[in-house]
């Protein structure tokens, strides 16, 4: 069975949500121990250290997968009464529980865009030392993190509304499925 164009841009978006917060996470290893060697062997280490690690590499290494933990139905759940209801009754709590989610990460994705905006009218940075680090950029992390995930809810919800499958992983061209 062929995969939709839906959920090929899905799965786009989960690979390129976490290959960002894996260059953040690898970008913070190598910043804080070049910080660390500098700081050893020069007694100079590097001035722009937490600055940079607090409002750039953190906030894409703990956001940014949020969207992933979703799309691969990855969050903590807890469910002693829900699964002991019907399977019918199990779906519909799903969709209604997911339509909340979403309406959620909507509300979070516009709180944190009009933050953001804010950030930019004022140019917001922070001084360190004697450096200026523009900190404006990284607030725009969180309505796309929200609103990404706000959208893949949605998704979700058509879908499991319309009786079909929810988000199919994408074949390669000659390939077939294990699952169908």
């Amino acid at each position: 069975m062929k995969t939709s164009w839906i959920d090929r841009i899905a799965w786009g978006a989960d690979n390129a949500l976490i290959a960002i917060a894996s260059l953040g996470l690898v970008a913070m290893m190598l910043h804080i121990s070049g910080d660390i060697i500098a700081s050893l062997l020069f007694n100079a280490p590097i001035a722009t250290t937490s600055a940079i690690v607090t409002n750039y590499y953190m906030i894409a290494v703990a956001f940014l997968p949020i969207y992933a933990a979703e799309f691969r139905d990855a969050h903590i759940g807890v469910n002693l009464l829900t699964a002991r209801l019907p399977n019918a009754v199990q779906r519909w709590l799903e969709v209604l529980i997911m339509i909340a989610t979403a309406g959620v990460y909507v509300l979070l994705a516009a709180q944190s865009w009009e933050q953001a905006t804010q950030k930019l009218e004022t140019t917001a940075y922070v001084v360190e030392q004697t450096s200026k680090i523009f900190i404006w950029p990284s607030y725009f992390m969180l309505p796309a993190a929200f609103a990404a995930v706000a959208l893949l809810l949605v998704v979700k919800v058509l879908s499991r509304i319309a009786g079909g499958p929810v988000l199919r992983e994408p074949v390669e061209a000659g390939k077939e499925r294990d699952d169908v």
